[in-house]
């Protein structure tokens, strides 16, 4: 048994991730290290929506769903998705979920010169509405009942992906995670020397 709770604390360790920020972009640039070969992953569930129209029922990803008499496609990138940088500027990285070209999203630092600062989602444009969901009340336990009415403020944004216009409802910005022992490899540099030999 102890054997087995020193092992679940090994990977519970191993699989800690932590948020993807300035300041460790540029430890990793300082020490030459290259981006693509980060692992990222996204720290919420994405979900991508356009409607086709009549003579476009050809989907290359996705799932094809009748709504509302419309076809849909819907892309999902679940929460902590394995990602990869497939380009990147000064405060950009291109972030690629599936592979195929011009599959990525944007993840911009959007505060200039913030160590701190998180890369998040970058949309096309957003806006924010007031969405209706239905909650169950804690006060009644026994019989999960009366359900209320909560409204919440959503991100209703526009992204370009696999060069064409999805819509998706964020209640809060996705954001970069990285594992915790990609950060300590690109914090350290160890070398052990051999010492000189007098002639």
């Amino acid at each position: 048994m102890k054997y087995f709770f020193f092992i679940s604390c090994i990977y519970l360790l191993s699989s800690c991730k932590v948020t993807f920020t300035e300041r460790i972009r540029q430890q990793a640039e300082n020490n030459k290290l290259d981006i693509s070969k980060i692992q990222f992953y996204n720290s919420d569930k994405i979900v991508l929506r356009r409607t086709l129209s009549s003579n476009e029922m050809s989907v290359t990803s996705g799932k094809v769903k009748l709504e509302n008499g419309q076809y849909t496609e819907i892309i999902k990138i679940k929460k902590n998705t394995r990602g990869k940088c497939v380009s990147k500027s000064d405060n950009n990285l291109s972030i690629s979920f599936e592979d195929g070209q011009n599959k990525s999203l944007i993840f911009s630092n959007k505060i200039n010169n913030q160590s701190k600062n998180h890369y998040e989602l970058n949309p096309d444009n957003c806006k924010t509405e007031k969405k209706s969901t239905i909650a169950i009340n804690s006060n009644n336990n026994r019989n999960r009942l009366p359900i209320e009415t909560v409204e919440k403020n959503i991100n209703v944004c526009t992204v370009t992906y696999d060069n064409k216009k999805y819509t998706t409802e964020l209640p809060s910005m996705p954001f970069l995670l990285i594992k915790k022992t990609q950060l300590s490899k690109s914090q350290v540099r160890k070398r052990t020397v051999k010492g000189v030999k007098v002639d």
